[in-house]
């Protein structure tokens, strides 16, 4: 899947959530790590400061002896939504 294809991250979102809640009923289940970092790589060059932060973020606690987990599926999605909202506002994207 490709967010680019979808009128907003939310729709993008909402669709990715309905695809892993199915492969759960089926028994395969996906780490949210996995998922975000599945999302982080698909996402365009508008986003990348986004991305960025999120790398640099990480890798400062690691880098700082902390064990930092990545944040939650339903948080990244959340943080990755109100990114669009800030885009959006500066005009930087366009929906």
């Amino acid at each position: 899947m490709d967010p680019n294809n979808f009128s907003s991250i939310g729709d993008f979102l909402s669709k990715f959530k309905t695809l892993r809640l199915l492969l759960e009923g089926v028994k395969v289940k996906q780490e949210d790590g996995n998922l975000i970092y599945s999302i982080l790589t698909k996402l365009g060059p508008k986003y990348s400061m986004f991305v960025s932060t999120f790398h640099s973020t990480r890798e400062a606690f690691i880098s700082q002896g902390q064990d930092r987990k990545s944040p939650s599926f339903d948080a990244f999605c959340d943080s990755l939504i109100r990114e669009q909202e800030k885009l959006l506002h500066l005009g930087l994207l366009n929906l």
